[in-house]
């Protein structure tokens, strides 16, 4: 009787053992090749699928929540999926081009930089976090993660590359492309060297390759530094030599032209995109690219204005005006999804765009602060962005800290307020300080730094306006040729 009880627990000790390594080691792929009725339960048992999720339990959702039980379901929930995965590509492009690329702007020219510097710092890390984020998912653990960065590589330098270059028109730097180039190269060989080693990739190895980046910055602002410098000689040359008697008129001509291509390339300010706007809100943004015709590159246009953002930050401004004139309309304004400009333009097609996408639109005015100069007040709303002093915190502190906790007790996490509660003791009173001190009629000084911005605004206008002065005096002394 003893022995065959032992027998028997010895038997299913055994048997949950294995079935233990078996959940275990079982990949959550094999869950979709199981009968509908036994998915829901390998879902919540099977270790794999609890891997590669992140706020939400796809699995659960499908075959739990909403219990899936035929083909026919699945696969139209497997469209919905790929109808959101492309809402949120979409969200993420108009999020990049309403509230990051103004802010990218206008950090750029805080910290005197050019197009070239920023778009291998800034914009870089902009394209590459995202990747990288993803990368290190656990949902990408046993991907060919080189493989799938060569190839992404592959595809912006080819696709959005070509793109590029049959849709815009525009002037390649030659040294600033062969520097890049080289670049490229070097990177490239120092990683197939680590690749076809012996041994697996070394700490020092990897810091071989980040180094390469490192370096290629530094010379990108030697570059700037040398450009500037070479500015500020070619400018005394051209003193020097508008003071001579006679002044030599074709070397004067050749260095204005050097040094209005030279202010060219260190100035980033700041465009007015308003002609653009109209004529993509009217919808003949395509036609007009390929009005010349789809295989022609399309005559350069007039090169657009500056935009004059100190005007747009006082333009309402009256001292005389209450401090909090016209509040709650111009919160309810700022919270439109719908913009007023691109709906008296557009046709029917147009419309009917901009009412499908006002809940994720809303959703963003709610939460992301706008810091644009092209925006009357720079975009800002005094009652709107001293509420989101408050809930953006709040929001950002629960979503990292349910993230790293990750406890769910249905398909999606269980959002973690033991932290986040706190943060309006901070920020309660930042946003009463910020509403008493500040006016609707015109942006505080701290709704962003202004100062050196439009100290480098104005230094590089100047510059292009004696350069116009420079070439208007060579002309009346060469009898009105160049």
């Amino acid at each position: 009787m003893s022995g065959r009880t032992k027998r028997t627990k010895f038997n299913i000790t055994e048997l949950d053992h294995e079935f233990h390594y078996f959940i275990k080691n079982m990949s959550c792929r094999a869950v979709m090749r199981l009968p509908y009725n036994y998915r829901c339960r390998m879902a919540t048992q099977v270790s794999d699928c609890k891997r590669i999720i992140n706020f939400f339990n796809y699995f659960r959702m499908m075959y739990c929540s909403i219990d899936i039980d035929d083909k026919a379901t699945e696969v139209l929930f497997m469209l919905l999926f790929a109808f959101i995965c492309v809402a949120f590509l979409w969200l993420m492009s108009f999020n990049i081009g309403t509230y990051f690329s103004p802010v990218l702007k206008i950090i750029s020219l805080k910290l005197h930089m050019n197009e070239y510097l920023a778009g291998v710092t800034f914009l870089a890390f902009g394209n590459c976090s995202p990747e990288i984020i993803a990368n290190l998912m656990p949902v990408r653990a046993d991907a060919p993660i080189f493989t799938i960065t060569v190839g992404n590589t592959l595809a912006i330098i080819l696709l959005s590359g070509g793109t590029v270059c049959f849709l815009r028109p525009f002037r390649m730097n030659g040294h600033s492309t062969l520097r890049d180039l080289l670049f490229l190269l070097l990177g490239v060989e120092v990683l197939r060297f680590v690749m076809i080693k012996e041994g697996a990739v070394t700490l020092g190895e990897g810091i071989v390759l980040f180094l390469i980046y490192v370096v290629y910055v530094a010379i990108n602002i030697a570059d700037l530094a040398l450009l500037r410098y070479y500015i500020r000689k070619l400018r005394r040359e051209l003193d020097y030599l508008e003071g001579l008697t006679p002044p030599p008129i074709t070397e004067i001509n050749a260095k204005i032209r050097k040094l209005i291509s030279w202010e060219e390339q260190d100035d980033i300010g700041i465009k007015d995109t308003t002609k653009y706007r109209r004529s993509r809100d009217t919808g003949n943004h395509f036609s007009n690219m390929t009005s010349s015709g789809y295989f022609v590159t399309p005559i350069p246009e007039r090169r657009s204005e500056h935009v004059d953002y100190e005007l747009n930050r006082t333009a309402l401004h009256d001292s005389e005006n209450p401090k909090n004139l016209q509040l709650f309309t111009e919160f309810f304004q700022s919270l439109n999804p719908v913009d007023a400009e691109a709906w008296q333009l557009g046709g029917w097609s147009n419309r009917i765009y901009l009412i499908a996408r006002c809940p994720l639109v809303f959703v963003l005015q709610l939460f992301i602060p706008v810091v644009d100069y092209e925006k009357i007040k720079h975009g800002w709303s005094k009652l709107l962005n001293c509420t989101q002093i408050v809930t953006n915190p709040f929001v950002v502190i629960t979503l990292v800290h349910s993230g790293v906790s990750s406890v769910y007790k249905t398909w999606h996490i269980t959002l973690d307020f033991s932290i986040s509660m706190w943060s309006p003791c901070l920020t309660v009173p930042l946003a009463i300080v910020i509403f008493l001190h500040s006016r609707t009629d015109v942006p505080p000084s701290y709704h962003h730094f202004h100062g050196d911005a439009l100290a480098r605004r104005h230094r590089t206008g100047s510059a292009l306006r004696d350069c116009g002065h420079r070439i208007q005096s060579v002309r009346e002394l060469h009898g009105g040729h160049l």
